[in-house]
C-alpha cells in the first residue's frame, strides 16, 4: 500500500467514530480506490502514478470521512424501543387490576422480569449479529443440549408442559427457541446446506420439543417452516418436505389423541362443541368467555368481585385485561402489540442481506404466533392453549424470549446502513 493511500485512509478513518464502521469503510474505500486505479492503469501510466491519481481523485479525506461517519453510524431504532417499553409498561396493568401490584411477591418479581428483559434487549442490540452467521452448528448443538437436559431433568409439569423448577425460577423449553432461531438462520443462508440435513436436524429437535410442550413445539415448527421458505433451498423441494411433514403431523395427531391428558381433550372438545351441556358453565368454555368479553363494555367493569377468571395474569391475561379495562383499552393494547410485528416486517422489507432477513422472518413468526394464538383463543378462533401474550403475561421466560427477539431486531437495525453506498461517486467525477 502506497504512503499516500495509507495516509488518505487514516485521515478518513479518523473521522469515523464507530469501530464496526471503520473496518467496513476501509474495505469500501479500497474497493473504490482500486476501481479508479485500474482505470488509470489502462491509460498506460505506472502503478504508483495510478495510485496517486486515484487518491487525489477521491477528494478531501476529512470531508469524505465525515460523510461516511454520518451514513454508516450505528443507529438506534427508537420506534421499536418505544413500542417495547410501552408493551412492558402495559404488562403491569393486569397485576394492578387484580390487586397483585400491592403484593410484594408479584410486584417485585414483575419489576425484576421487566428490568432483565430490558437488559437482554439492549445488550443484544450492541452485539454484532453478523458474527453469528457461520455458527449455526454451535447454536444447534447448544439448543439440543439444553432440550436434552431439560427433558431428562424436568421436575414438574405445568399446563402439560415439562418444567425444571429451581426455587422461584421455572426453566421451560421456550428458552431453546433463540438457539434454534440463530441455528436455522445460519444454515438456511448457506448454499451448501442440504435438504436431508434439514430433515434430520428438524426431526431430532422436534422430538425434544414434543417431550416438553405441544405449544412450544407449534411455535418452533411455524418459525422453522417460515424460515425455510425464505432460505436458499429449492422451492419445489420445500413444498414436498413441508407437505410430507404436515401429513406425518396429522397422522401422529390422530394417534396421539388417544393418549393426551383429559384436560387437553376437554379444551379441544369445548372449542369444537361449545354448546354441549358439559362445557356451558366451564371457565374454559367459549360461551363463558364470550359472556365476559361482551359484558366488559367500552370502559370495563373495574372489578372482579362477581367473576373469577382462571390464570388471569398468564394465559387468560387478555380476557382479564379486557373485562377490567374495557374494549377501548384492549384495542389500544392490541394496536401496540401489532405495531411491534408491523415494525419488524417493515425493517425486514428494506434489507438485502439473506441472513438478516432469515432472522427477522423467524423473529416475527415467533412473536406473531404468540400474539395471534393468545388473543385468538380468547375470541374463539383457537382452542385453549398454554400460550402467553407477549410482554403482558406474567412470567420470566416469556419476557426474556420476547426481549431477545426485540434485541435481534435492534441489532439488525443498528447495522443496516453498513452497506456499500454511492457516497463517493460524486467525488470521483
Amino acid at each position: 500500500m502506497g504512503e499516500q493511500r495509507k495516509s488518505f485512509l487514516e485521515q478518513v478513518q479518523s473521522q469515523i467514530k464507530s469501530k464496526e464502521a471503520k473496518a467496513f469503510v476501509s474495505a469500501e474505500l479500497h474497493h473504490h480506490l482500486n476501481e479508479v486505479k485500474n482505470y488509470w492503469l489502462q491509460k498506460g501510466i505506472s502503478e504508483e502514478q495510478a495510485d496517486e491519481k486515484a487518491v487525489t481523485q477521491m477528494g478531501n479525506p476529512i470531508s469524505i470521512g465525515r460523510n461516511l461517519n454520518r451514513i454508516h453510524r450505528p443507529k438506534v431504532d427508537w420506534l421499536t424501543l418505544v413500542l417495547f417499553v410501552a408493551a412492558l409498561l402495559l404488562g403491569f396493568l393486569p397485576l394492578l387490576s387484580q390487586g397483585y401490584i400491592h403484593t410484594n411477591h408479584f410486584s417485585t418479581y414483575k419489576i425484576a422480569f421487566v428490568v432483565l428483559g430490558g437488559i437482554v434487549a439492549c445488550g443484544i442490540m450492541f452485539v454484532d449479529y453478523r458474527k453469528m452467521a457461520n455458527k449455526g452448528w454451535l447454536f444447534y448443538v447448544l439448543g439440543s443440549l439444553f432440550l436434552f437436559l431439560l427433558t431428562t431433568n424436568f421436575n414438574t409439569v405445568v399446563e402439560g408442559q415439562g418444567v425444571l423448577k429451581i426455587g422461584p425460577l421455572k426453566i421451560e423449553g421456550l428458552m431453546a427457541i433463540p438457539f434454534f432461531l440463530m441455528a436455522w438462520a445460519g444454515f438456511f443462508q448457506s448454499n451448501r446446506f442440504k435438504m436431508w440435513q434439514f430433515l434430520l436436524l428438524f426431526v431430532l429437535s422436534s422430538y425434544f420439543f414434543l417431550q416438553l410442550s405441544l405449544t412450544t413445539l407449534f411455535i418452533y415448527v411455524t418459525m422453522t417452516f417460515t424460515m425455510i421458505w425464505w432460505s436458499k433451498l429449492k422451492k419445489k423441494a420445500i413444498w414436498i418436505v413441508l407437505g410430507s411433514i404436515s401429513a406425518l403431523v396429522a397422522t401422529w395427531g390422530g394417534i396421539g389423541w388417544m393418549t393426551v391428558a383429559y384436560y387437553q381433550k376437554y379444551r379441544v372438545l369445548s372449542f369444537l362443541n361449545p354448546y354441549n351441556a358439559e362445557y356451558l358453565t366451564s371457565k374454559f368454555g367459549l360461551l363463558e368467555i364470550h359472556h365476559l368479553l361482551v359484558g366488559a363494555g367500552w370502559f370495563g367493569k373495574h372489578s372482579f368481585a362477581d367473576q373469577f377468571i382462571p390464570e388471569a395474569h398468564t394465559n387468560f391475561v387478555f380476557l382479564s385485561f379486557t373485562y377490567y379495562y374495557g374494549w377501548l383499552f384492549a384495542a389500544i393494547l392490541i394496536v401496540v402489540l401489532c405495531l411491534v410485528a408491523l415494525r419488524i416486517m417493515f425493517i425486514a422489507r428494506n434489507l438485502n442481506d439473506t441472513y438478516s432477513k432469515l432472522l427477522l422472518a423467524g423473529v416475527v413468526m415467533v412473536y406473531t404466533v404468540q400474539l395471534v394464538g393468545n388473543v385468538g383463543m380468547i375470541v374463539g378462533f383457537f382452542p385453549m392453549t398454554n400460550m402467553s401474550l407477549p410482554f403482558i403475561s406474567y412470567g420470566l421466560m416469556p419476557i426474556l424470549l420476547n426481549a431477545f427477539l426485540i434485541g435481534i431486531v435492534l441489532s439488525i437495525y443498528r447495522r443496516k446502513d453498513l452497506m456499500v453506498t454511492n457516497t463517493l461517486h460524486g467525488n470521483q467525477q
